[in-house]
């Protein structure tokens, strides 16, 4: 066999040890808080996966990575979610070709969470068609035995309960989600769980169970590395602290939010720092520095399309004192 036989033979090898390093990298991007980096090296490693010598395993990778990104591009920033659906499924597809069990239970799982993402942050579609999606992924998890799968497909299964209003359903998807994670040490899979608990205990207005959850799903986020979300944790610790009227530390921790949000680049999460701090300053008496606060919520939701942060924003404008509504329902009241 000549030499330049023996270089074409290694060739799909050696573009799935590239295309994997490239996976790796765009992973130390998220991580690091830098989605449009880990974005434009999937784009630039996209071309690579037309030419002949590219394992079809290692194109079916790539891709569930590439749409795995381009789904939390709409998660933080409402992108649309056309490209990343149409990846996830060319990533199923394909992994169905090659038969690799795992790919196609992430994949199936990750075209749900993309779908859920979109029902969540537009208010659109059928949210429990996604139930499917989640349901066969944690089965074919469950045949892996693959802990990891089967944490987040609970947690998933949860998101969706609580999206179509069974909290209770909720709550077990979310527990047994996290004692998973905990078991077996997986810090992402925990400190969601932990975030959606607290949001449940919150809702039935059992505030310190509440801020111990988000308490605890900040250090697990910050335990992981998980940059992206931590703007989120502080943020539910603001707004928990701000029900309870400890508005220093509620202060503290919406500052906090609204920095590294900056600094990420997360206007979803700029958007939700902002109306905790609109909040801590309407608590302190503050109106004017409010309504810089919920203008400036308003203003970043319409940049991104966000429909019920912008309703959210009017509300709260609408509702503070000195403005049109505000004072028209005073002098219905003095009437």
């Amino acid at each position: 066999m000549t030499q330049q036989h023996q270089g074409e033979r290694a060739l799909p090898e050696q573009f799935d040890a590239v295309l994997k390093t490239m996976e790796g990298i765009v992973t130390s991007y998220f991580m690091g808080g830098r989605l449009e980096q880990a974005l434009h090296t999937l784009r630039a490693g996209q071309s690579l996966l037309e030419l002949p010598e590219v394992p079809a395993a290692a194109r079916a990778r790539f891709l569930l990575c590439y749409g795995r990104m381009l789904t939390l591009k709409t998660q933080f920033e409402n992108a649309p979610e056309d490209e990343a659906i149409e990846l996830l499924q060319q990533a199923r597809q394909l992994g169905k070709q090659v038969d690799d069990a795992r790919l196609i239970a992430d994949a199936v799982d990750s075209i749900g969470f993309a779908g859920y993402t979109v029902a969540s942050n537009r208010h659109e579609g059928d949210p429990s068609l996604l139930q499917g999606y989640f349901q066969e992924g944690l089965e074919r998890r469950q045949e892996l035995q693959d802990q990891r799968g089967i944490s987040e497909s609970l947690f998933h299964l949860g998101l969706i309960a609580d999206i179509i209003d069974q909290p209770e359903q909720a709550h077990d998807y979310y527990t047994q989600s996290l004692q998973l994670a905990q078991k077996y040490n997986y810090a992402r899979e925990a400190a969601e769980a932990l975030r959606h608990l607290g949001f449940h205990a919150q809702r039935e207005g059992n505030l310190p169970e509440a801020q111990r959850y988000f308490s605890e799903a900040l250090q697990m986020a910050e335990q992981c590395g998980m940059q992206m979300y931590l703007p989120f944790a502080h943020v539910t610790l603001a707004d928990v602290y701000l029900e309870q009227k400890e508005l220093d530390r509620a202060s503290e921790h919406a500052q906090q939010a609204l920095e590294l949000a900056r600094r990420l680049d997360v206007k979803r999460a700029q958007i939700f720092a902002l109306f905790s701090s609109g909040g801590i300053r309407q608590a302190r008496g503050e109106t004017q520095q409010a309504r810089d606060c919920y203008e400036q919520a308003h203003a970043l939701a319409q940049s991104i399309g966000l429909g019920y942060a912008i309703q959210r924003a009017s509300d709260a404008l609408q509702h503070l004192p000195g403005s049109v509504d505000s004072q028209s329902s005073a002098n219905e009241q003095e009437r």
